[in-house]
């Protein structure tokens, strides 16, 4: 009884909130905070995450994203300070766990965001985008084209997408990152065509349609097609509940789309007010309803 009394008044004495709470615990509530956009919420409890358990890489990964947030938005005076507890995290996390891609993505980020002052560094983004080839030979090619765009090199991000569709072709995040940035530079003709591969390999799949249905709206090539993929989409059972499926606003949003280029504006305004009912936020739909 005597041990008990004292564990109570020793969890008394604790300050309030603490009392409970784990190392897990504290680092969900970051998550959490950052998810809400309050980055220094979410940096306060990764700190307490890491202070309870400091060999777990995945607590200091996420400081250290945490930490690069709030250094989007701190004053001149305070961005070196909190560029090099940035960069101190992400070289924590890849040796706690050295196959970490988001620590060697971090890195390279870090390398190619900061000034040289900072300890910026173009060639060291090169490496840590090698060491994510070796891991992960997909996420290197995404990796290389970041470096790419960074230097304006348009030609090394077309390599790089073309390269990472060629040798995953069942990927959707390999053949959307090609065919939008083919959509966006005008080679409509050329997006189809990666879509037309895709979909051989993938019939009916949600994600393929959504791409051919955004693809159209983007180009304004295939409108019929593109409206009849938009429209199975939002006919596909667990649309707008599944988190892994196309959100329906963002569907509706692309149907406007489509509308308005056939010059149908009492359609392109419903759909687009229907996006804004689904999606309040969705900012691009109201642009667009405006324009109209």
């Amino acid at each position: 009884m005597v041990m008990l009394g004292r564990a109570l008044l020793t969890i008394a004495l604790l300050p309030l909130g603490l009392a409970a709470q784990t190392a897990a615990e504290h680092y969900k509530a970051g998550r959490a905070a950052l998810d809400s956009n309050k980055a220094d919420a979410a940096v306060k409890s990764f700190e307490k995450a890491v202070s309870l358990d400091g060999r777990n890489a995945e607590y200091h990964l996420w400081l250290g994203n945490a930490l690069g947030t709030v250094a989007q938005n701190a004053s001149v005076l305070r961005q070196p300070f909190l560029a090099k507890r940035v960069k101190s995290e992400f070289e924590r996390t890849v040796q706690l766990d050295p196959s970490s891609l988001g620590g060697h993505d971090g890195l390279m980020q870090f390398y190619l965001q900061a000034p040289g002052f900072m300890g910026g560094s173009v060639a060291k983004a090169r490496d840590e985008a090698e060491t994510i080839a070796k891991i992960n030979p997909l996420r290197g090619h995404f990796a290389r084209a970041t470096i790419a765009s960074h230097e304006k090199d348009k030609v090394g991000v077309e390599r790089e997408y073309r390269a990472a569709a060629a040798e995953f072709p069942d990927s959707l995040s390999a053949v959307s990152s090609l065919v939008n940035l083919l959509s966006s530079s005008g080679r409509g003709d050329e997006a189809f065509v990666e879509l037309d591969k895709l979909l051989a390999r993938k019939p009916g799949d949600v994600l393929a349609l959504w791409l051919v249905g955004r693809t159209a709206a983007i180009t304004g090539m295939q409108l019929d097609r593109g409206e009849k993929a938009l429209r199975a989409v939002l006919a596909t059972p667990g649309v707008g509940s599944d988190p892994a499926l196309p959100v329906p606003a963002n569907a509706h949003f692309r149907l406007g789309d489509i509308a308005a280029k056939r010059g149908v504006k009492d359609q392109a305004r419903t759909e687009y007010e229907k996006a804004l009912e689904l999606n309040p936020k969705l900012e691009a739909a109201r642009k667009a309803m405006k324009a109209l």
